[in-house]
């Protein structure tokens, strides 16, 4: 969907409903635990909004008018006028999630540690597309300096994809630094070359990760990896081996969805061994890591009483549940066994419960809010019927936001034809409008069923396949794929006549 002047009226529109209709919760397509980081900085100024927005991956949210939302919602609660908080219900990545729970684990529930730690081993096989190894740097021995981390590496038939080193800096707003030598890495049939990765380590940084990857197809090794900072060497052999020399690969732990990674003595570059990871196909099962998952939520949901005599504040048992059942419906989403549209439909409904009182704003692709079967809208018009009111956009022409041949970046729209529901709203003259399906004609969804040229009567019986409405996600494209009577999916249609693209902010 078209994305410039759409932003601009959805930001006038939730003005208008935090200040004259008391909505006090918006929620956005968006990872869970990431966007309610940015509520941080909605609630109380905590974090670097721009940094906060990137660390929720999409980018069709890091642009300049979500950015005036969020100011804006930071204003609002300053004002004393009113309180909006800033949420988000997607479930397709696990990593901060699974973060969560590792840490409320270790502070209240240590006998559980091992088990969240192979759900978390089981979910990076499953998910993670590359063979890895990542150790956890000391934040006292980095914070503030300069690191350059090398090593050497051999590759052998890599014809996609490519093998390096990489380093990430994680601070209280989200990534900090990062480098995995994407574009530079090494490829093809090379013997032993010497790689690097210089970074600045901030000091307010709150976690370091690094190590070495494989992302394509054929084999890679990895020997004598060395660490810097400030120009001096960094050892420290009880806690990292960067030889491999050891039994087990001291300090990292490795693994990767159809990759093998172990210590090879057949091959090295200094004294007997080396990394080898060598890409085999997938056979990790995302399966197994739900389940995985799902024996931890039982877990917490029985300990709740534990975990309170213990001191644990309520709130943190049930956040630290709820993400434990992301990182599940991610494995879930891999397995096939449950549905994106569902667990976010069911992550909303978990915002909902927190608020029972509260009036939510839902902002998503028309394709997952309105009623059709199957989509996250279909349950949350089940659950709660009438106080359930989808609302689709839809525009004529103009230029859109998209990932095409050249990249990301503005496209030019194709112009809606007569046929489609665009053309009919285009057809009245008004470059912007609502219309009210509820209050609408008892003929409106023969209207929107007018096929394509000629256009068949009126009062011919209508056929749910017969609209052609435009739906644009992250690539570009004409977009007019969906056949279909939209008086029957949403209560009412935002059009803009004319659409301009978002201002897109640097990832």
């Amino acid at each position: 969907m078209s994305r410039g002047a759409v932003l601009t009226a959805l930001l006038a529109r939730l003005e208008f409903l935090a200040n004259e209709m008391g909505f006090t919760i918006f929620s956005i397509e968006a990872n869970m635990p990431e966007a309610y980081r940015l509520n941080d900085f909605v609630l109380t100024g905590q974090g670097d909004p721009k940094a906060l927005l990137r660390g929720m991956y999409f980018w069709t949210w890091n642009t300049q008018e979500v950015l005036d939302m969020i100011l804006w919602m930071r204003d609002f609660n300053q004002s004393g006028k009113g309180r909006i908080e800033f949420t988000g219900f997607d479930m397709q990545t696990p990593t901060v999630a699974m973060q969560i729970v590792r840490d409320f684990v270790a502070a209240n529930d240590p006998d559980a540690l091992a088990a969240v730690i192979r759900a978390r081993n089981l979910t990076a096989s499953a998910t993670s597309g590359f063979g890895v190894a990542t150790g956890t740097f000391p934040l006292t021995d980095a914070a503030g300096k300069r690191v350059r981390f090398s090593g050497y590496i051999k590759t052998s038939e890599i014809t996609r994809g490519f093998a390096g080193l990489w380093w990430r800096v994680d601070g209280p707003s989200g990534v900090l630094a990062f480098d995995d030598m994407q574009n530079r890495g090494a490829t093809g049939t090379r013997d032993w070359t010497r790689y690097e990765i210089n970074l600045p380590v901030a000091t307010n940084a709150t976690r370091i990760n690094f190590g070495a990857l494989h992302t394509g197809d054929g084999t890679a090794w990895f020997d004598g990896l060395t660490v810097e900072l400030d120009g001096a060497p960094y050892t420290n052999p009880s806690r990292f081996d960067f030889d491999f020399e050891s039994s087990t690969p001291v300090g990292f732990s490795t693994g990767g969805n159809g990759y093998q990674v172990k210590l090879d003595n057949q091959t090295a570059f200094s004294g007997q061994q080396s990394l080898k990871m060598q890409h085999v196909g997938f056979t990790a099962s995302a399966a197994t890591a739900a389940s995985a998952w799902k024996e931890l939520i039982d877990r917490f949901e029985a300990s709740r009483e534990l975990y309170a005599s213990g001191g644990a504040d309520i709130r943190d048992i049930e956040w630290t549940i709820q993400n434990a059942r992301v990182a599940m419906q991610s494995m879930q989403m891999q397995a096939n066994q449950v549905s994106r549209d569902t667990s976010m439909a069911l992550n909303a409904d978990w915002i909902l419960k927190q608020s029972p009182e509260a009036k939510v704003v839902l902002w998503a692709h028309n394709e997952h809010v309105n009623r059709r079967g199957g989509a996250m809208g279909s349950l949350l018009a089940k659950w709660y019927g009438t106080d359930y009111l989808p609302m689709e956009f839809a525009f004529h022409a103009g230029r859109y936001n998209a990932i095409s041949d050249a990249g990301l970046g503005a496209n030019d729209a194709s112009p809606s034809f007569p046929g489609s529901a665009e053309y009919i709203l285009h057809r009245t003259g008004i470059p912007q409008l609502i219309l009210d399906v509820r209050k609408a004609s008892q003929h409106l969804g023969k209207i929107f069923c007018v096929g394509a040229p000629p256009f068949r009567s009126i009062n011919e019986p209508c056929r749910a396949d017969d609209a052609y409405f435009r739906a644009i996600g992250s690539g570009a494209m004409d977009g007019f794929s969906l056949r279909r009577d939209l008086s029957k999916y949403s209560d009412a249609l935002i059009f803009i006549d004319r659409s301009s693209p978002s201002a897109l902010l640097p990832f």
